[in-house]
């Protein structure tokens, strides 16, 4: 079966959002990489797209216009929500990455909301993110997940989530956070048992007002500057039991949550390739209108195989990322192809824009020159998400059966 075989659905997404990010997104990316902002006024415009706040929970109707998948009668076709997240988020992410993390960050949160949430958790959590927020923003949602020390390492949380009749008590130290200083609704990963081991973490829905949740320092960073990142803080922070995702579920605690990042790892693969094929098709445009020694540039040996390099790199990585979401559609077990795909993406970015620095010489080491904004940007995505060291763990561990040591 051909796993790539396009439709018009994927097309349409494509050229939409390749659209949206030439036309509305590149003219402001250096602004707001310089100034560290968040893009309030496109992110709002970009609801009008159908990149609401809430899509993740609303499902593929949010962006397509259609429901679920299914044909007409009782034939049914495997849904193709995963597949249309990584297109958009190339398409995004070749644009800005910062600003496609800015729209789309709350999906991290709504991520685990949709496949834990009961259905009147899933109103509360689009309830809290309804309307605009005092400073005329649109809502938005932070996952709250890492801590400061315990990074990648997911299994060593140490915020708390103490029961107290008809509430959780939480408490703990959450940085590194996606809107963690702006968002209207926090899900907050705490232990609830700390002799359950992995099976006591439970993710919570908290909303910004809830006495004890302090937003914290907003962090300043390499890369993704237009997408925040900050502390947050739980001080005997009380909220009611009824928010506490997978209630009646066979949930398995931690292993929930590494569930979910796999179905997200795929896109944020996507979003690296959608950096390399900036710089990319950046560089060829430069080669094909420039000279070396008098001759084309095109014509040099050592240029074109540098470009053509790149080409197999970023086809490849694309080609991962879509098997990997190829899978999650049709309901799989693709742990291992989303690690891959998350680290090959990882590494054919920062491959990509390190070399595009090196062929076009000092000019690219100016600041708010756009290879150097990428260069900056591509550095997140062997980091976040789980490191490249962790994604390599994961692929041995599928391999071998055991955790290298």
């Amino acid at each position: 079966m051909d796993i790539f075989h396009d439709n018009p659905m994927l097309t349409g997404v494509r050229q939409m959002l390749g659209a949206f990010a030439k036309q509305s997104i590149r003219p402001i990316a250096v602004k707001h990489d310089r100034d560290e902002s968040m893009p309030w006024d496109l992110m709002k415009m970009a609801q009008g797209f159908g990149m609401t706040q809430t899509a993740v929970v609303d499902g593929r109707k949010a962006l397509t216009g259609k429901d679920e998948d299914g044909e007409s009668g009782n034939a049914k076709k495997p849904a193709s929500q995963a597949r249309i997240g990584v297109a958009g988020s190339e398409e995004l992410a070749y644009g800005c990455a910062g600003i496609c993390l800015a729209i789309g960050g709350s999906g991290l949160a709504a991520s685990p909301v949709s496949r834990m949430g009961n259905e009147e958790q899933k109103q509360e959590f689009r309830k809290l993110l309804k309307g605009d927020d005092e400073k005329g923003h649109i809502k938005v949602a932070a996952m709250a997940l890492s801590e400061p020390s315990t990074g990648s390492d997911i299994s060593g949380l140490s915020t708390t989530a103490r029961p107290d009749g008809d509430h959780f008590v939480i408490n703990g130290h959450k940085q590194w956070i996606t809107n963690g200083a702006s968002a209207a609704v926090y899900v907050v990963w705490a232990n609830t048992d700390p002799t359950a081991g992995r099976a006591g973490v439970r993710g919570f829905i908290v909303g910004r007002g809830t006495p004890g949740l302090v937003p914290g320092r907003k962090e300043t960073k390499l890369g993704i500057r237009a997408s925040e990142t900050a502390q947050v803080h739980f001080e005997d922070c009380r909220v009611h039991k009824d928010m506490m995702l997978g209630v009646g579920q066979s949930s398995e605690g931690l292993s929930d949550t590494k569930k979910m990042l796999d179905s997200t790892r795929p896109m944020v693969g996507a979003q690296a390739v959608g950096i390399a094929r900036a710089a990319f098709e950046y560089l060829v445009e430069r080669v094909q209108g420039g000279t070396m020694q008098g001759t084309p540039m095109a014509n040099h040996q050592r240029v074109a195989f540098e470009l053509a390099e790149m080409e197999m790199e970023i086809q490849a990585a694309r080609a991962l990322v879509h098997k990997a979401a190829w899978m999650a559609d049709h309901h799989m077990d693709n742990v291992r192809m989303a690690s891959i795909a998350k680290a090959y993406g990882a590494k054919v970015a920062q491959d990509v824009t390190s070399r595009a620095l090196t062929l076009l010489g000092e000019e690219a080491l100016e600041s708010g020159h756009p290879v150097e904004k990428w260069y900056r940007d591509a550095k997140i995505y062997d980091i976040f998400e789980g490191t490249g060291q962790i994604q390599r763990r994961i692929i041995a561990r599928s391999i071998f059966g055991v955790n290298p040591t």
